[in-house]
Formats: C-alpha cells, sequence, structure tokens
C-alpha cells in the first residue's frame, strides 16, 4: 500500500512540475519573406511564414504551402529596437536563415551554420581566387505574441 502511494506522489510532483511549461505561451511569429531561402537542411520558398519557438527548437511554417523546418537553434543577442528580425547569410545568390532577432523579453534566436551554408562557401572559394564578402540581409518580422 505504501508502495502505491509513494508511486502515486511521485507522478503527481512530475505532473505538476510539467503543467506550468504546457501553459506557458511560447513566443509566435509572422514574417514575409520575399525570396526562397534554407533553414537547417530545408529549402523553403518566398512567401509568408509563421516562426513558433519551442525551448532549443524554431518551427517555421509557410503559411501558404504549409513547408516547414524544424530547427535546432541557440541565444543570441536580444533586439534594442523592441523589433522582430530574420537575419540571412547570402552566399552568391543562396540565402540562408541565420538568426530570428527578438526583444530581450522574447529572447532572440540564432542557427548554427548548415551542411548547404558551408558547401556554398567552399563552392565560392573554389570558384574564386578573391572571396568576395558575405552579405547579411534583414528582413522584418511582425507579430510577438
Amino acid at each position: 500500500m505504501n508502495r502505491i502511494r509513494s508511486l502515486v506522489l511521485l507522478f503527481a510532483v512530475a505532473f505538476f512540475q510539467l503543467v506550468p511549461s504546457l501553459n506557458a505561451q511560447q513566443p509566435v511569429f509572422e514574417a514575409n519573406v520575399p525570396f526562397q531561402f534554407s533553414a537547417g537542411d530545408r529549402t523553403l520558398p518566398a512567401g509568408e511564414y509563421r516562426i513558433t519557438r519551442n525551448d532549443a527548437f524554431i518551427h517555421i511554417q509557410n503559411r501558404e504551402d504549409y513547408s516547414a523546418a524544424l530547427i535546432l537553434t541557440t541565444t543570441a543577442d536580444s533586439s534594442s529596437d523592441g523589433q522582430v528580425h530574420l537575419v540571412f547569410d547570402r552566399v552568391n545568390d543562396l540565402f540562408f536563415l541565420r538568426k530570428v532577432v527578438a526583444p530581450a523579453f522574447t529572447g532572440s534566436i540564432e542557427l548554427g551554420v548548415s551542411g548547404a551554408e558551408k558547401k556554398a562557401r567552399a563552392d565560392l572559394r573554389r570558384l574564386s581566387i578573391k572571396t568576395p564578402p558575405i552579405t547579411i540581409t534583414t528582413a522584418a518580422a511582425t507579430g510577438a505574441q
């Protein structure tokens, strides 16, 4: 009988520790990206996107064709102006999502360099004697919830 009570108590404690994280709202951002880009190992088309942060992951979903990517991230510097921005690395004519810069209360997100971006940079080095600088493009996002 004591074993059953102990197990019930253990499960109750575990459940109540999970409940606050289940009720916590996840930050959601809306963005219009006017060009095709890569996020993680996925290439996504231009369009309207919904970006949801869930702990160490972000979920990027196209609102028109529902293509999506789920990516492991790290924490980055927050936006001082309170605005949300998507930051892309540009290598030749390819764009790679690098960072979601958000206000401090939401927390910014940085993505690692993907295999496709590493390959594009290596190809660029092989094809040219001088490596042109990699440009960083920023697109505004809205709708932090």
